[in-house]
């Protein structure tokens, strides 16, 4: 076989695109060796063509797989041009964010609030504390040593109990004095009194004597003008009568000076009296007693402790009313005045609320704090607030009996001026609609609306961050579940109940209700034409999931049957809702599948 025909064979062999590559080896023109060319065997060259086309078969095999299995997925970015004019277009996004798109596959839930007139007021709120009405220090009149003073804090004292007495010996002393001493003077004042009575009988009978001896002296003058009686008879008798008025000026001299020493003792045992009786006082001072009734607040001595006069013992405080008072800022001050009504309650206790008026506005303000302090008595029926408390007070400056008024957070400001959100529609069409308000008076979370809003209105209070005017909402509870229009009646006209299952029983899968509608004033039942009812399960940032309703009046009057199936374990709600012309109503009912 010569080279040429070998070489044509295996060309013969390859039928397509696979070439055999043909190696032969030449040596260096160089060598002395004479030129050759080496060729591989003619044997191998089958096996080679045969491996390179089950390779290529292999290839092919993988592309039509991956392209078969997984061609879709080149698809995801495709131009979604074929949608309705004003869909949008959601492709590389994940469902979290397709879910949070506004009004492309839910509605946005939202919680509401249906406003209605109530009152509204303007409040200030204040820390402050609790003061007792009255507050007495008891203090000693007199020193002494502590006895008898079992008396502790919060006992409770009533008017002129004894509280505790003082062991004073010296006081008893001087009282005893003092009354031996009046005594002496009464005795000396009785002996003097017995001596001018004796000192005027004395001048009496000086007098008597007086008298005779003049008649006497009278009738000698008269004889010795006779010539019957000799001159020295006369004035012998004359003598007499000289001395017994000079006797009679004597005792009455004496008599004045008895009586003076006379008043002087009286005088002398009116000043015993007096010492005595303020020994009495002094010694009444030794026994104290509580000079208002209420609450003993603190003992500021011990017993056998020597007290002296202006050192309080004890102080008691009177609590049948108490006083409320708290520092108000002056800017605050300026709309608050006696009969402002306040409202209080102490945090951290089942005290109720405290309601009462200002009674007291302090004239001066703090220099430092530039607060004003305000008070309120209140009565405290059986005690129940303390001196000291902490309390938070209310004071409520301006009161409105009935206005419109919303949440503070269902407010937002929008090109410069407040606005809320509020739906219109019914429920299965509600959307929201920003209407700009007028802001009035602040009521704790509350304000009040002048203006943009009426009464019925449902205003949104949460949930509406991403909101814009015509969006799609679902209003719902704080549980996320759906909930009936707020502005529809509770029951209309006709009342519907769920005669069964039991709500509590209800199993996942085809599950059979009834329901019967009556009249809610004679609790009959009540033939209805159309009943409408729905089943769904309330879904979290996403439309309710709703589910069949086969619906089938059964024989008796007013009764329903609804056949549907509970594809999945949790709350369902179902609505039902009478549209007859004649009658009116709705009602809700949540079964849980188990």
């Amino acid at each position: 076989m010569t080279q040429d025909s070998v070489k044509s064979k295996p060309d013969e062999l390859v039928s397509s695109p696979i070439e055999v590559e043909e190696t032969r080896e030449v040596e260096d023109e160089s060598s002395d060796s004479p030129s050759t060319s080496s060729v591989h065997l003619p044997g191998f060259r089958p096996f080679r063509s045969v491996l390179a086309l089950g390779i290529f078969i292999i290839l092919s095999g993988g592309i039509w797989f991956v392209v078969k299995h997984f061609g879709g997925m080149a698809n995801m970015g495709m131009d979604h041009g074929a949608m309705d004019e004003g869909s949008m277009d959601h492709s590389g996004m994940s469902m979290e964010d397709m879910m949070a798109v506004e009004g492309t596959f839910n509605a946005v839930p939202v919680q509401v609030e249906e406003i209605r007139p109530r009152l509204v007021q303007e409040t200030v709120q204040y820390t402050g504390s609790v003061y007792p009405y009255l507050e007495v220090t008891v203090y000693p009149r007199i020193a002494g040593q502590l006895r008898d003073y079992s008396i502790y804090p919060g006992d409770r004292v009533q008017k002129g109990q004894l509280i505790a007495q003082l062991d004073a010996l010296e006081r008893r002393t001087e009282l005893d004095e003092a009354r031996a001493e009046r005594n002496v003077m009464q005795e000396v004042l009785a002996a003097n009194e017995i001596q001018v009575t004796e000192q005027q009988r004395e001048i009496d009978r000086l007098v008597a004597e007086l008298d005779y001896m003049k008649l006497k002296a009278k009738r000698f003058k008269d004889l010795v003008a006779g010539g019957a009686l000799a001159q020295n008879d006369y004035d012998a008798i004359a003598a007499e009568v000289a001395a017994k008025e000079a006797a009679i000026s004597g005792a009455r001299t004496k008599l004045g000076r008895m009586r003076a020493e006379l008043g002087r003792d009286r005088a002398m045992i009116s000043q015993s009296q007096a010492k005595a009786n303020t020994a009495v006082v002094m010694a009444r001072y030794t026994v104290i007693t509580a000079p208002i009734s209420g609450i003993v607040q603190s003992r500021m001595a011990d017993p056998g402790v020597v007290v002296q006069p202006g050192i309080g013992i004890l102080k008691i405080g009177d609590y049948r009313r108490v006083r409320l008072r708290a520092n108000v800022a002056q800017a605050d001050a300026v709309g608050i005045g006696k009969g402002t009504r306040v409202k209080a309650k102490i945090p951290g206790t089942e005290t109720p609320p405290i309601t009462g008026e200002i009674t007291s506005i302090f004239p001066n303000a703090d220099p430092q704090t530039r607060t004003v302090t305000v008070e309120a008595v209140v009565n405290n029926p059986q005690d129940q607030l303390l001196s000291g408390q902490f309390l938070e007070m209310q004071i409520i400056k301006t009161s409105k009996p009935a206005t419109l008024s919303v949440p503070q957070m269902a407010l937002h400001q929008y090109q410069g001026q407040s606005a809320a959100w509020v739906v219109q529609g019914s429920d299965d069409a509600a959307i929201a609609e920003r209407r700009l308000v007028k802001r009035g008076l602040v009521s704790g979370d509350r304000v009040e609306i002048t203006q943009g809003l009426r009464a019925g209105d449902r205003v949104i209070t949460t949930g509406f961050s991403r909101l814009s005017d015509g969006t799609k909402v679902a209003m719902v509870n704080t549980a996320g579940e759906p909930v009936a229009s707020l502005s529809a009646p509770a029951a209309g006209t006709v009342a519907i109940q769920l005669i069964s299952p039991d709500p509590k029983t209800v199993k996942m899968g085809t599950a059979e209700l009834t329901l019967q509608v009556s009249d809610p004033a004679s609790k009959s039942p009540l033939a209805v034409d159309q009943l409408a009812v729905d089943v769904t399960m309330p879904m979290k940032n996403m439309a309710p999931m709703t589910t069949m309703v086969d619906l089938k009046p059964l024989p008796e009057p007013g009764r329903f049957r609804v056949k549907t199936h509970f594809g999945m374990k949790g709350d369902w709600i179902v609505k039902a809702q009478v549209k007859d012309s004649d009658h009116k109503g709705r009602a809700q009912f949540k079964l849980t599948a188990q």
